[in-house]
């Protein structure tokens, strides 16, 4: 199942020749990521809880920027929510575990860091409400002005 989602995916956003292309086609590589960390036994559960928020928010068609309205330009906000991801593990079991799980040119340090920094040219407003909506960010807990990463448990 996995793999056929993959292959879909990559499909879909390879024929994508619209504006913010070179994140656009990210998504099927923070896909395989985010299915291949999942197995990793060196993830705690709680980290696996923030896998599974980004792949359930990779695989959901209702997001906050949703391709069935607007195209492949609606992994904007998939890409984001994995980056996210992808930045808490790096921090917390080091960047060395999760580039073993990469399949990008670039290192999954430089790439990830790049399109949090690049968070309001790509999203305006809405990097908040994606991890709010993928259940990566409670908006009633601050620490130091900053919103921190909780999560939410069902």
């Amino acid at each position: 199942m996995r793999s056929v989602y993959l292959q879909l995916l990559r499909k879909q956003v390879g024929k994508y020749a619209g504006t913010l292309r070179d994140v656009v086609i990210l998504a099927p590589v923070y896909g395989m990521l985010m299915f291949t960390l999942m197995k990793d036994p060196r993830l705690s559960r709680e980290q696996r809880l923030l896998v599974d928020a980004a792949i359930a928010y990779l695989v959901s068609p209702d997001d906050v920027i949703p391709e069935d309205e607007v195209g492949s330009y609606g992994y904007l906000d998939d890409v984001f929510c994995c980056a996210y991801v992808a930045q808490q593990l790096g921090e917390e079991l080091g960047w060395e575990v999760v580039q073993e799980h990469w399949t990008g040119e670039q290192s999954v340090l430089e790439v990830s860091r790049g399109l949090l920094a690049r968070e309001r040219e790509l999203l305006g407003d809405s990097g908040d409400d994606i991890l709010r909506f993928a259940g990566l960010l409670d908006t009633h807990r601050e620490w130091d002005g900053k919103p921190e990463l909780i999560l939410e448990r069902v």
